[in-house]
């Protein structure tokens, strides 16, 4: 019975411990975001890395280079999207007739 109360306390202390952490963020979510895209920009250089060992028409190559390519094109549309919006949200000078 004692064996089984020490358990079920620790256990309980672990929960309240967790349930603590998770109440505190320690990151704003704009940090907590670009923390996991730098680890998504890592998995990417760590596959680039391993796909570069293996044949040019091996299938996983292709498809890779395919994805690499539209990744690229997509930021490059991002990056034109985010300019005509700063553009279109300057206001105009005004001139002076």
């Amino acid at each position: 019975m004692k064996k089984s109360a020490v358990l079920g306390a620790s256990g309980a202390a672990f929960a309240v411990i967790l349930l603590i952490k998770k109440a505190q963020p320690s990151e704003s979510p704009q940090e907590r975001e670009a923390r996991r895209a730098e680890k998504r920009r890592e998995m990417f250089e760590k596959m680039r890395a391993g796909m570069e060992s293996m044949p040019e028409d091996f299938p996983p190559v292709v498809m890779f280079n395919n994805v690499a390519a539209i990744r690229e094109n997509t930021d490059r549309i991002l990056e034109l999207l985010e300019t005509d919006r700063r553009d279109a949200e300057e206001p105009d000078a005004p001139t002076s007739e």
